[in-house]
């Protein structure tokens, strides 16, 4: 049985053979959902300092080391928030402690949901799977947290798989900005100080401190949101938490 010692699991065995004696042998298993939380707040607060220094126009360099602070954050938050739900999966075909007051049948059938989910089934998904097989209370998508994280995951996948557009003709860029300003979000995020008055939303005035924040605590919140709906223990301790922080 595996124990839990922060972002590894261990596990290990003890063999007697009369032959030669006692030998025996361990495993490490590392979890990297916390590593890329990390990475994503650091992204965050370095982000936020270039803001804090420059107000006025900056050269391209500091621009480009801006965007990337930015973006890093947003990319690697929904990493984060796939090697989570992704780990749990992992956790219950190895019968983890964190399984250990469930029923047996419950991590058995996510056992068997691993390949599937690994083929077919989109992050928040992944999610929804897991509390329902665990007979829990599933994420209204209607609201937030669900509502938020669905939204930056539409954020990231526009970065990732981006595909540029005329400033004229903005077609998926204006869906992106209309869906933000739909959820309220668009007012609520501090635009990227360095953008002219003229850029589209998309990707140029929201690819600012804000939107980088707003990635890094909506996704702690969803994945804190899980872990108590599933009765797990608490992913972060306060230390952990205090080092997640954006600004």
């Amino acid at each position: 049985m595996g124990v839990i010692m922060t972002d590894k699991h261990l596990k290990g065995s003890i063999k007697v053979n009369s032959t030669l004696g006692v030998s025996a042998t361990a495993s490490v298993k590392t979890n990297f959902s916390g590593h890329h939380m990390l990475s994503a707040a650091y992204f965050s607060r370095q982000s936020a300092i270039i803001e804090k220094n420059y107000k006025d126009e900056i050269t391209d360099e500091l621009r480009a080391e801006h965007r990337a602070y930015v973006t890093g954050a947003i990319i690697v938050s929904v990493a984060s928030l796939e090697a989570t739900i992704n780990e749990v999966f992992i956790s219950a075909r190895d019968k983890d402690n964190i399984f250990k007051d469930f029923d047996h049948t419950i991590p058995n059938v996510l056992e068997e949901l691993l390949d599937f989910v690994e083929r077919s089934s989109k992050i928040l998904l992944k999610y929804q799977f897991v509390l329902t097989a665990a007979n829990k209370e599933a994420f209204d998508r209607g609201k937030s947290p669900y509502q938020e994280v669905d939204d930056l995951i539409q954020l990231r996948n526009a970065l990732v798989h981006y595909k540029p557009e005329w400033d004229t003709d903005l077609k998926n860029h204006k869906k992106i900005e209309d869906r933000l300003e739909k959820r309220w979000l668009k007012a609520r995020i501090n635009l990227n100080p360095f953008a002219h008055e003229n850029n589209a939303f998309f990707p140029k005035k929201c690819l600012g401190h804000g939107c980088a924040e707003w990635a890094v605590k909506s996704s702690i919140e969803f994945i804190k949101d899980f872990h108590n709906r599933m009765g797990f223990p608490p992913k972060w301790s306060e230390h952990q938490l205090s080092r997640l922080k954006t600004t």
